[in-house]
């Protein structure tokens, strides 16, 4: 009775186990609101009709387009755990392509500065979500920005810096992933603050938490998110930076054509339409990423690992108690055919 008891227990606790892993990693599949998407992708039209024949001819010679990612950047973009290209960007590539039938191509690169490389050496077409700085304008052409989010100055707790603006950094070691807006914005506008390129937003928390940079400069919806995965927790917020930098759609400028298109889609979403897509992603939390995936999986053997060696362990105690029980009445039973085999004895004796 009480191995099937922990049977049921131990069941249950998987099945729950399982529920929260599927929730965790498929959460569209138990999502219950509607997708801002989804409404917009059965309104709108394909806008070849409103397209110049110049610009549909370079469409029909070129269908397919490649795009270059941030693999660092939720919400604005990501690759998921299944390798889909997701993210506020990700939407907006979806409606772009509904609009204008073009095959887009995510291509997926390690970190930022890369994409931008590739870009530069024209194996990248486009981006969907980028900052308009000086530098990136000399090979890129923008589109009006579809979100834009202040920056945020971030400090190690206990370090003495618990405000900052950008005039108190100046002389200052601060943090920035590379060839990021804000690497370009520190080396445009503020040479006196020394910038410390790091690969990653995550990268550059850890230097400031080691000690090698004073601050961190990045968007609040990256760094908090950043802090979070990675558990970098004596972080604190000591000012922000207001600026122009709003995340735009990019174009290689020796793509006119496509850059065209792409602006005659995006002017189809309305101001409202805009704000609820950004809604959606800067409200919600991050699908859960290959790092939770395998601590899910670990968790889940060693539950389940546990529950068969607890049944082991209690099959055997039973088989022992079992065992013991049986050589107990095998003992009375001998003690008894001896004192009957004795007491005949005698009987046949006295006889």
């Amino acid at each position: 009775m009480r191995q099937l008891l922990l049977l049921c227990v131990g069941l249950a606790i998987i099945v729950i186990q399982v529920l929260l892993g599927a929730q965790t990693f498929f959460p569209e599949a138990f999502a219950t609101k509607e997708d801002a998407l989804d409404g917009l992708l059965e309104q709108k039209n394909p806008v070849l009709d409103k397209i110049a024949p110049e610009d549909l001819a370079w469409l029909a010679a070129n269908p397919v387009v490649t795009v270059g990612v941030d693999p660092n950047f939720y919400p604005l973009e990501m690759f998921d755990e299944r390798g889909r290209y997701t993210g506020l960007g990700g939407d907006y590539l979806r409606l772009l392509a509904k609009m204008t039938g073009i095959d887009f191509r995510p291509v997926s690169t390690s970190d930022w500065a890369t994409t931008e490389e590739l870009a530069r050496q024209g194996k990248i077409d486009l981006f969907m979500a980028a900052a308009k700085t000086g530098r990136r304008s000399e090979y890129m052409l923008f589109t009006a920005p579809y979100i834009t989010e202040p920056g945020i100055i971030m400090t190690r707790r206990g370090s003495g810096l618990d405000s900052a603006d950008v005039a108190s950094l100046a002389g200052k070691k601060v943090a920035v992933v590379k060839d990021y807006s804000w690497h370009d914005f520190l080396k445009e506008f503020h040479p006196e603050i020394i910038a410390v390129p790091a690969a990653t937003t995550l990268e550059a928390l850890q230097k400031v938490a080691a000690g090698e940079a004073d601050a961190v400069l990045d968007y609040e919806f990256n760094l908090l998110e950043k802090i979070q995965t990675g558990g970098i927790l004596q972080m604190q917020t000591a000012g922000k930076v207001d600026s122009s930098y709003g995340h735009a759609v990019a174009v290689r400028n020796d793509k006119p054509e496509l850059f065209n298109v792409i602006t005659t889609a995006l002017a189809q979403v309305t101001p409202q339409e805009r704000e609820a897509l950004a809604r959606k992603w800067l409200q919600q939390e991050r699908p859960a990423g290959q790092e939770r995936h395998l601590q899910w999986l670990f968790f889940f053997f060693v539950e389940s690992s546990l529950l068969v060696l607890g049944l082991v362990w209690l099959y055997h105690a039973g088989v022992r108690k079992h065992t013991r029980e049986l050589r107990a009445r095998l003992a009375t039973l001998e003690k008894r055919l001896a004192r009957e085999e004795k007491a005949h004895a005698e009987t046949a004796a006295n006889a």
